[in-house]
């Protein structure tokens, strides 16, 4: 190759990477973790799109939304700088701070609510009325990667010293000095199984348990709860750890001040039946702190878990 070509193969890439640069910049970019690709597309692209809108005075033109197929692929996705904004679950939110460097913005009121926690429930006819009851028998957690059919109540379980075993179903019979689970994949499931008694207990989230939708109110009477897990967040708003101040700062106000437009009202309710974004009343580290003695007993399974 000629002296001759270098600098202008040099000038070139100069160039080109200015033009990816620039488009990288005029770009909001926001993701999560999901196996319903569709559905989830359509529930953020009005908010980022609403976002992106309020950003023009610093230069964003569009708002895109990146999904990721799993844990992995969305902290390598943030490390690439390919995703400004995140919204999560906690234990899952812990995990992309912990490995992608994200941050926490603010706090989501999904589906209404600000916080939620976990119950868990037998018959009322039934002779248990303590997490200690359970062993020798078997509780229906949700899936694998649910925050308070899973998670939530597995490390509080856990931390009250009963050991856990994973069962291949419900007909399989755990060690009598420990409690056995399986997974019931749904939320009515876990009801009929109680209620037919083929598991012992169940766990819902306190949403879930109040909906006749999902306990039908002819099974209430049947039910007693034996243990209530800690309140949690709802869902969290991260932002990339390395995100120029000014732009996390403009963020968060549109965020914030989202419930006070139609529009912005009419984008959140769209995630999920979001109706706010505020800020942790003790501060987000506070908060987290709690967390982070039950993301510890069970990080193992958080960060091989393939779809949350």
């Amino acid at each position: 190759m000629s002296r001759k070509k270098i600098p202008i193969l040099i000038v070139l890439f100069i160039f080109l990477f200015c033009i990816n640069l620039q488009a990288g910049q005029n770009t909001i970019t926001i993701s999560k973790v999901t196996s319903h690709f569709q559905k989830q597309y359509q529930q953020l692209k009005p908010l980022i799109k609403y976002v992106a809108k309020q950003l023009k005075h610093m230069g964003i033109k569009k708002g895109k939304v990146l999904l990721a197929r799993n844990n992995q692929e969305l902290i390598k996705f943030v490390k690439q700088g390919k995703i400004d904004i995140v919204t999560e679950t906690p234990f899952s939110s812990m995990l992309f701070i912990k490995k992608a460097g994200m941050k926490i913005l603010l706090r989501s009121w999904k589906k209404g609510v600000s916080s939620y926690h976990s119950v868990i429930f037998v018959r009322k006819d039934s002779k248990i009325n303590s997490l200690k009851g359970l062993k020798g028998k078997v509780i229906a957690f949700e899936d694998p990667g649910s925050t308070t059919g899973y998670f939530l109540p597995k490390a509080e379980i856990i931390k009250k010293g009963f050991p856990l075993v994973e069962l291949n179903n419900y007909r399989e019979k755990p060690p009598s000095d420990k409690i056995g689970y399986c997974f019931a994949n749904g939320e009515v499931n876990i009801v009929h199984w109680v209620h037919k008694g083929v598991v012992a207990a169940g766990v819902l989230d306190n949403l879930e348990y109040q909906n006749p939708e999902k306990v039908p109110e002819k099974f209430m009477p049947d039910f007693k709860i034996i243990y209530t897990t800690e309140e949690v967040p709802r869902a969290l708003m991260l932002i990339r750890g390395n995100m120029d101040l000014q732009l996390q700062r403009e963020i968060k106000k549109i965020l914030v001040n989202m419930k006070f437009s139609k529009e912005g009202r009419k984008a959140m309710w769209k995630m999920s039946k979001t109706v706010n974004f505020d800020e942790f009343p003790e501060g987000p580290e506070e908060t987290m702190k709690k967390f982070k003695e039950k993301y510890t007993l069970i990080i193992e399974e958080i960060e091989r878990l393939d779809i949350k």
